[in-house]
């Protein structure tokens, strides 16, 4: 019923932790895993083998966000398409409640509220990404759950027929900007999204824009793309009548 895509950059003992969260809290709604090893890195575990339907898939070169969550979609078997980070935990079943609101609500796009190691509530649902919107968020942070313009990539739900018609996420953004990108194709093209309370997944945040100059270079070129595409500015207009009004 879903396959879930998880990239791994050489991060394998996050990728564990992932796995006995699903191990220790089976969904029958999971029927397939695609792991892709981004860079070398150690097998799995024997115990992780087991997962329902596990596809591997190691990477010569490296490859974007977008390139090695498509590629795992086009393994995709499944009517709904999970796309989250290796730095994800959670403690119940989120998938459930996130397959329903896809089923009966006429979503394309789902996501769980997303908590920090600490028990805080992380700002994953936003509105229309501007600079100003970016200022209000440094300023005032605030998780906009009641009608979010996007959803943060480290955990996404799609149906599988909303991500097949918009060809799923470009590739000419590097690693930033295209959880923006791809929501506001997804409602562009007529598809609601929505962050599901009843689900919830903890978040071991990385924060590598924080902290290195190549990913707070690959982020801004990521956002200017955005800012100067015509579907930033096909969004931004008509974005009222969208989320506001559904």
């Amino acid at each position: 019923m879903i396959c879930l895509s998880i990239v791994s950059h050489g991060q394998l003992d996050l990728a564990k932790r992932l796995f006995d969260s699903l191990l220790r809290h089976p969904s029958p709604l999971v029927t397939q895993v695609v792991y892709t090893r981004n860079i070398p890195e150690d097998p799995l575990p024997a115990h992780v083998r087991g997962l329902p339907g596990l596809r591997e898939i190691d990477n010569p070169v490296p490859k974007g966000y977008g390139a090695n969550h498509n590629a795992a979609f086009s393994l995709c078997e499944a009517p709904c398409f999970c796309v989250l980070n290796p730095d994800i935990e959670w403690v119940r079943d989120p998938f459930r409640a996130l397959f329903a609101a896809l089923e009966s609500r006429g979503n394309g796009l789902v996501a769980p509220r997303v908590i920090g190691p600490d028990g805080a509530l992380e700002n994953t649902a936003r509105r229309v990404y501007t600079p100003l919107e970016l200022v209000r968020q440094k300023l005032r942070p605030r998780n906009h759950a009641e009608a979010p313009d996007w959803l943060a990539g480290v955990f996404m739900v799609f149906k599988s027929d909303a991500y097949r018609a918009i060809r799923g996420v470009h590739t000419s953004f590097h690693l930033y900007i295209e959880d923006v990108d791809i929501c506001s194709r997804l409602q562009l093209e007529g598809w609601r999204l929505a962050q599901v309370q009843e689900a919830e997944v903890v978040h071991r945040a990385q924060s590598a824009s924080h902290r290195s100059l190549q990913f707070a270079r690959w982020h801004l070129a990521g956002m200017l793309k955005y800012w100067s595409s015509p579907v930033f500015w096909r969004y931004r207009a008509i974005a009222r009548n969208l989320q506001r009004s559904a």
